[in-house]
Formats: C-alpha cells, sequence, structure tokens
C-alpha cells in the first residue's frame, strides 16, 4: 500500500530559498511515510528544464503570446482583458504539462512560499490551472505552509484565486503568515482546515545538510559576517517608499561602518542574479576584495552551508533569514514587505528586523559586530514545528492509499 503525491513548487528559478520549501516538505513527506512516492511539479519551469516535444511547442506558443503582450492589452484595455490574456499565456505555457503530471496522483501538496497571491509573479494563474486540473480528477489537495499576500474584493486575480481555493478538493491550506486574512477574506468553504504553522525551512536542522566544519573551516577565527543581497528595486515594487538608491546608498553606508569598525564580512546571495550583479557593482565601486563576494550558490546544501559558515548575517531575502533562524545562527534583517513582517511577529525576531523607516546603518552595524543577541525562543520554534508537521501528516492520513 502507496501513495503518490505531486509536489508542487519553485523548482529552476535562481532562488534557492524555493528550492529548500520543496525539500524541506519532501523531508516531512518522508519521515512521515517513507514509502510515499513523491513527483516534482515545478510551478514555472525553465525552457532548459523541459525535454517534450510538445512541451517545447507549449513554452514557444507562451513566449509569443508574451512578447504581444503589451501591444495587445494597449487594444483590449481592462483589468478582465489583461487577465483573460494572462491566464491564456499559463494555460499556453504549462496547461498541457499539468495535465499529464496529475494523471496517475494520489494528492497534491503546495510547498510553501507565496502561493496566495495575485499582484506579483504570476502564481495565482499556476493555482487556479492546477486546482482546476486537480478538481476534474477528484485528487485532494493541500497548500502547505503558504504565504498569504493581500486581497482585493475588486481584483478579478484575487477573486478568481478566491474560487480556486474554496474547490471541493482542497482540503487543507496552513499558512506561516497571515491566517486573518486566509479566514476572513478567502476561505468561504467550511469543510476546508486551515491554521498558522511554520515556515517548512524551520526543520532544516534535521535535514542533514549543514557541514558546519566543512562550512567554518579548519582555522579558528573570530566574528565572520554576512551580508544578504537584495536587488535594490525590491522594497518599492512590494509597495514600499524607499527608493532603489536610497537602499544602494544604505548597503554602501553599511559596509563603510563595517570597515570603519575593522569587520570580517562577506556578500551573499540567495542564488538570484540580479542580487549578485548588486553584490558585483559594490565590490568594484567601492573597491571590494573580490573574495569578498561569495559565489552564487545554485544549490540548496551551498547556499545552506554558506549560511552556516557565518557567526551572524545580515538578512534581506526572506529564507536567508529562514534557514539562519533554523539552524541558530544569529540573524539581523531587512523588512520589505508583509510577509517578513509576519516572519519577524511569529518568531519573536522583531526586535533585530529594520523595517524601510529604520534603516539606520550604524546600529545595524554595530549589532553584526558586537554578535550578542540573545537567542531566540526555541520552544516558540517547536510549536511552529510541530504545527507543520501535524498538519501535513494528518493531510496524508486521510488520503487512501493504493495496492501495489
Amino acid at each position: 500500500m502507496k501513495r503518490t503525491i505531486g509536489v508542487v513548487g519553485l523548482l529552476t528559478n535562481e532562488n534557492v530559498g524555493d528550492y529548500l520549501l520543496v525539500e524541506a516538505s519532501k523531508h516531512l513527506l518522508r519521515t512521515h511515510d517513507p514509502d510515499t512516492v513523491l513527483v516534482d511539479i515545478d510551478a514555472d519551469p525553465s525552457g532548459a528544464s523541459i525535454s517534450s516535444r510538445l512541451h517545447r511547442l507549449c513554452f514557444r506558443a507562451a513566449r509569443v503570446m508574451k512578447a504581444f503582450e503589451r501591444p495587445v492589452l494597449s487594444v483590449l484595455r481592462g483589468q478582465r482583458a489583461a487577465y483573460h490574456y494572462n491566464y491564456l499565456y499559463w494555460r499556453a505555457k504549462l496547461g498541457v504539462r499539468f495535465t499529464e503530471q496529475l494523471g496517475d496522483l494520489d494528492a497534491i501538496v503546495f510547498t510553501g512560499g507565496g502561493f496566495i497571491k495575485f499582484k506579483t509573479q504570476g502564481l495565482n494563474y499556476v493555482d487556479e490551472i492546477i486546482l482546476k486540473a486537480a478538481r476534474k480528477r477528484n485528487i485532494p489537495v493541500m497548500m502547505n505552509a503558504v504565504g498569504v499576500e493581500g486581497y482585493s474584493r475588486t481584483d478579478i486575480r484575487c477573486q478568481r484565486l478566491k474560487k480556486a481555493l474554496n474547490s471541493d478538493n482542497v482540503r487543507v491550506i496552513t499558512t506561516r503568515d497571515d491566517i486573518d486574512t486566509l479566514n476572513e477574506r478567502y476561505i468561504t468553504n467550511a469543510r476546508i482546515v486551515t491554521e498558522r504553522v511554520g515556515d517548512p525551512v524551520f526543520w532544516l536542522a534535521e535535514m542533514d545538510v549543514v557541514d558546519r566544519a566543512a562550512a567554518r573551516g579548519a582555522e579558528p577565527r573570530g566574528n565572520r559576517i554576512g551580508i544578504n543581497l537584495i536587488n535594490p528595486r525590491n522594497f518599492s515594487v512590494y509597495g514600499g517608499d524607499v527608493s532603489q538608491d536610497a537602499v544602494t546608498n544604505f548597503y554602501r553606508n553599511l559596509i563603510t561602518e563595517l570597515r570603519r569598525l575593522d569587520a570580517d564580512f562577506f556578500l551573499f546571495s540567495n542564488g538570484m542574479t540580479v542580487d549578485q550583479e548588486f553584490g558585483q557593482s559594490l565590490v568594484s565601486s567601492m573597491n571590494l576584495r573580490s573574495e569578498q563576494l561569495k559565489p552564487r550558490p545554485t544549490t540548496s546544501a551551498a547556499f545552506v552551508n554558506l549560511v552556516a559558515g557565518f557567526d551572524i548575517i545580515l538578512s534581506a531575502r526572506m529564507h536567508a533569514g529562514i534557514t539562519a533562524y533554523a539552524i541558530d545562527v544569529p540573524v539581523v534583517g531587512l523588512i520589505w514587505g508583509e510577509k517578513l513582517q509576519f516572519l519577524t511577529e511569529i518568531t519573536g525576531l522583531r526586535d533585530r528586523y529594520f523595517d524601510e523607516h529604520e534603516l539606520d546603518f550604524r546600529r545595524i552595524a554595530r549589532l553584526l559586530v558586537s554578535n550578542d543577541l540573545p537567542a531566540p525562543d526555541h520552544a516558540l520554534r517547536a510549536e511552529l514545528r510541530e504545527r507543520t508537521r501535524r498538519q501535513l501528516s494528518a493531510f496524508v492520513e486521510s488520503v487512501p492509499a493504493r495496492k501495489t
């Protein structure tokens, strides 16, 4: 008797944090039932990962649609036209692939990340397409520790996403952040179980990924500081008022202050090219040593051990901070979106994270150099982890196993 579960996540983008979400969720699923067969479903695969001729043709058709999006929508104006055009784009790109992948599944688990949102990234269309295909086959679905990022009564993207989330085959939706918006605005189907849980990556320490001895090296050293990079436009893209130039100047001032304090620091990214390029621009414009920018990590193991090699980090991308929190590396962080605000409140770390109005480079430099922050609440972390594990296990047990 075994189950075949489709695991939906972002598997081929450049943000290693998304890989970690998939791997952590799969770890929990395997821990609960080692006989479960897990099938990866990439929510937004890159063209290079597509081997099927039919799927390549679908990708080409979608590329044509993307190229003509602006001229088409300049004629077919309005929110509804934009929604339908983008839905057709995503369906052309991924619909056939998803239909084939769902054929032999007993259940589907979304593996965390910002799947309940509609303003950026287009994952609302991915949700709709997958949930519609699963509903036709009566495949039960769990959305595990997903992010809930905003709601609108008037935005068609949000309302279509809401309709899909309330499908009868959706059994469980847990969130790592905004449980109130999920319960009060999105969910109308009383049979759907909801709960606030911890991010799956909180389980990282149990995943045999961290090699602290290798990460830290053989030579003893002092306080090694990691400065996590982020595209300076992220603050404004996610609704903030701080400009790209202001974020860039914050990093430049922070580096200057760390130099003044004779700190041992390095820049590193979560793997995204735009972040790495920002780091390269800082290295060249500020005459840093080339080795002070760590190579771009391309695997979750490389990224985790990069973080483990520091004595404290400044986190900018969300999963840099989550990774540090999970493996007990002290973390100071930046808040550029609601999901980070929720993370700091849920984990009790708000006192060491700074939003756009609190970017005091001298204070942040002092915190990094002194590295005397109190340890986070481990009992709270354990409780959040247990909620994640418990809901995931309960969902799996609700799915009948098939005879082999």
